[in-house]
């Protein structure tokens, strides 16, 4: 009866925790780039399977009830948008944007750019936008409407190619880990090719989220949480009962 009680407050646990996943991939519904987060979940009688092979000095415990996994992420394209702005470049295919950082380099679906005020192609965070050989430096004087970025990433500058955009893709998505909303950093090791996506201009890949299928996933959790509340309330009075009787 005690493990019941494990069993249902580990449901709860684990339905809270992807009510908290399900609650972020709609706040970022309108976030360019990003990547729908997944929890992944062991089922009950996955769970329960250890128990049969169990050894001495096991926790048997640990092997009761649901827990989940460490976060994935959905790396399927989502929806362009066309937004008509020069500095708005999205991927149509596998790949990611490099951006430079303090801590080495990120990448990134989101193709939101603008110009610093030195001239330097940067995302929404301030941080450059690497090219083949560098961060991409636009010339003084030009402005972003004389700006042409071209369907393998060279970028133009009054018909003068200033650069390319260097696009990487990775043989196991999997293996990158998020770093805030639109963000990914790289393993040490992790092999990467170069990228055939086609660049669009003026264009925005938008996120991968469905809020259709994420309402319908926090209606699930909901009835999920009740059922293992219920549960849990149910062996908490039985317990009680047991007690008075004694």
């Amino acid at each position: 009866m005690i493990s019941g009680l494990y069993s249902a407050a580990t449901a709860m646990d684990v339905t809270n925790r992807r009510h908290e996943m399900v609650s972020e991939n709609l706040a970022n519904l309108q976030t360019p780039g990003y990547r729908r987060r997944v929890l992944s979940q062991s089922s009950f009688d996955t769970m329960m399977q250890p128990l049969q092979v169990a050894t001495d000095g096991v926790d048997s415990s640990k092997l009761l009830g649901a827990t989940t996994g460490d976060t994935q992420y959905d790396f399927s394209q989502g929806h362009i948008q066309e937004t008509k702005l020069k500095l708005d470049v999205a991927l149509n295919g596998e790949g990611f944007f490099t951006v430079q950082s303090p801590d080495g380099p990120l990448y990134t679906r989101s193709g939101a750019f603008h110009l610093d005020p030195a001239g330097t192609l940067v995302n929404v965070d301030g941080q450059p936008i690497l090219g083949i050989g560098g961060p991409i430096q636009v010339p003084a004087g030009v402005t972003t409407e004389q700006i042409e970025i071209t369907n393998d990433g060279s970028v133009y500058a009054n018909d003068q190619q200033i650069g390319q955009l260097a696009l990487v893709q990775f043989a196991d998505n999997n293996t990158l880990t998020a770093v805030g909303a639109s963000l990914f950093t790289a393993p040490p090791g992790a092999v990467t090719t170069g990228s055939s996506a086609e660049v669009l201009q003026g264009r925005l890949e938008m996120s991968n989220t469905s809020s259709v299928h994420e309402l319908i996933n926090m209606i699930s959790l909901s009835r999920h949480r009740d059922a293992a509340q219920k549960a849990l309330n149910t062996i908490a009075e039985s317990i009680q009962k047991r007690i008075a009787m004694r």
